[in-house]
C-alpha cells in the first residue's frame, strides 16, 4: 500500500497492510520548515522519507481573528533583538484604545515566545470585544498544492481552532483559567463572537474539500491540569460550557457539508470527559499517549471510545526524549497492542522535537519510534 492508501485504509475502518506510523507535525518532505533548516535533524528527516506515513497540518489564512484585512488596521513594528531571534510588535487601534501584543521567535526553536499577550486585564477583553469583524475571504489552493505535491506518500490535514482554543491564545499561560473564574460572563462573550465568526469558516472548508481530515484543536484549555481541578470542582459542566456548547454546532456545520473526517485534538483524555467528547461524534481523536509510568492509556481510551473512532497515539515526549531506545521499542510494542487490535489505530507521538540542535539520544529515540512503528505494526 501507499502511504495514502494506508491512511484511508483505516480511516474508512478497513484493514492497513500495516499499522500509519508517523511523526504527524514533521513533513519531511517540506523543506521550508523548521526542522528542514538545521542539520541535526537530516537523518530523521531522511528516516521518515523513507518509512513514515507523512501528514502536512495545514492552518489557512483567515485573517485578523476571522476578519478581512481590509476591515481591522494592524501596525506592526519588527527588529532583530540578537543574532539568532527577532520580537513582532503588534498594535491594533479600538474605541476604547489600543490593543498591543510583543512575541519573540529565534532560528533555533519552532515555538514563539509571547512576551505581552494581547489580554491582560478586563479592560482588554472589553477592547477586544469592540473590533469590527469582516468575514475573511478564505483560499485553499495552497493546502489543495500540498496535498497534491505529497501524492502518494500522505495525506494534507486542514487544522483549524475551535472558540476555546482561539480566545485561550489570547492571554499568557494560565491566565485563562483565572480569567474564567473571576470573569465567566466575559469568557462567554469572547467564545460567542469567535464562534459565530468559526462558523462561516468551518461551512466555506467543508463545502470545499472532501474525504479530509479536519484538525480541531482548543479543548485542553479547559482540561486539567491547565483548569487547576481544585478550582474547578465541576469540571464536567465547566467542559461543557465552555467546549461542548460552543464545538457542537461548528461540527454539525461540518457533517452538512461533504463527507470530511472530523480530528479532535486534546490532550489530557480525563476519564469523565471522554462521554462530553464523544457527544462530538468525531471520527480521530488524537494525540493519546502512553507513558512510561501511566502505561495504559490507549487501552484505557480505546475501552472508552469503542472500536468505530480512529485513534492517535503512541508515545509521551518526555519519554522519548529520555528513555533509552530498548524501552522506547517495547513501549511502542505495547501501544500498539492496546489500540490497534481491531484495526482504526495510526501511531503518533504526543509531540515533536521543537529546538535545534536535535541530541543524539533523541534522534536516536525518534528514528527507534519509527523502525519499531513500522516492525511491531505490520504483525511482528
Amino acid at each position: 500500500m501507499t502511504s495514502r492508501e494506508r491512511i484511508n485504509t483505516v480511516l474508512f475502518g478497513g484493514t492497513p497492510d500495516r499499522v500509519p506510523v508517523s511523526l504527524y507535525k514533521i513533513n519531511p518532505f517540506d523543506t521550508n520548515c523548521f526542522w528542514a533548516q538545521h542539520a541535526s535533524f537530516n537523518n530523521l528527516l531522511a528516516k521518515a522519507r523513507e518509512v513514515q506515513d507523512t501528514f502536512h497540518l495545514y492552518r489557512p489564512k483567515t485573517g485578523f481573528f476571522f476578519s478581512a484585512p481590509e476591515a481591522i488596521e494592524v501596525k506592526v513594528k519588527e527588529f532583530q533583538d540578537s543574532p539568532i531571534s527577532r520580537v513582532v510588535e503588534l498594535e491594533v487601534e479600538t474605541s476604547l484604545g489600543p490593543l498591543t501584543r510583543t512575541a519573540r521567535t529565534t532560528r533555533m526553536s519552532s515555538y514563539e515566545w509571547v512576551q505581552k499577550p494581547w489580554i491582560e486585564n478586563r479592560q482588554d477583553i472589553e477592547k477586544f470585544l469592540t473590533l469590527p469583524y469582516v468575514p475573511c475571504p478564505l483560499d485553499l489552493s495552497e493546502f489543495f498544492r500540498y496535498q497534491e505535491k505529497l501524492g502518494e506518500k500522505g495525506v494534507a490535514v486542514l487544522a483549524l481552532p475551535d472558540p476555546v482554543g482561539v480566545v485561550g491564545m489570547l492571554f499568557a499561560p494560565g491566565d485563562f483559567a483565572k480569567v474564567a473564574l473571576d470573569h465567566i460572563d466575559l469568557i462567554h462573550q469572547l467564545l460567542e463572537k469567535m464562534q459565530e465568526r468559526l462558523i462561516s469558516v468551518y461551512s466555506f472548508v467543508s463545502r470545499q474539500v472532501s474525504n479530509t481530515i479536519i484538525r480541531i484543536r482548543g479543548a485542553e484549555y479547559v482540561t486539567p491540569p491547565i483548569l487547576p481541578p481544585e478550582y474547578f470542582r465541576h469540571i464536567k459542566k465547566v467542559f461543557s460550557d465552555l467546549v461542548i456548547r460552543y464545538d457542537m454546532p461548528l461540527i454539525e456545520t461540518l457533517r452538512q457539508g461533504q463527507r470530511n473526517f472530523v480530528c479532535y485534538h486534546w490532550h489530557e483524555q480525563t476519564s469523565e470527559l471522554i462521554p462530553l467528547v464523544m457527544k462530538l461524534e468525531p471520527d480521530i481523536i488524537e494525540p493519546i499517549c502512553n507513558s512510561y509510568e501511566i502505561p495504559n492509556t490507549v487501552l484505557r481510551v480505546r475501552k472508552a471510545v469503542g472500536d468505530s473512532i480512529t485513534l492517535m497515539g503512541g508515545i509521551s515526549a518526555e519519554d522519548l526524549e529520555f528513555r533509552s531506545p530498548e524501552e522506547i521499542n517495547v513501549m511502542v510494542k505495547d501501544v500498539l497492542a492496546q489500540g490497534s487490535r481491531r484495526g482504526r489505530f495510526i501511531l503518533i507521538p504526543a509531540n515533536v522535537p521543537t529546538s535545534a540542535p536535535l541530541s543524539p539520544l533523541v534522534e536516536t529515540n525518534y528514528l527507534e519510534f519509527l523502525k519499531a512503528g513500522v516492525f511491531w505494526g505490520a504483525g511482528h
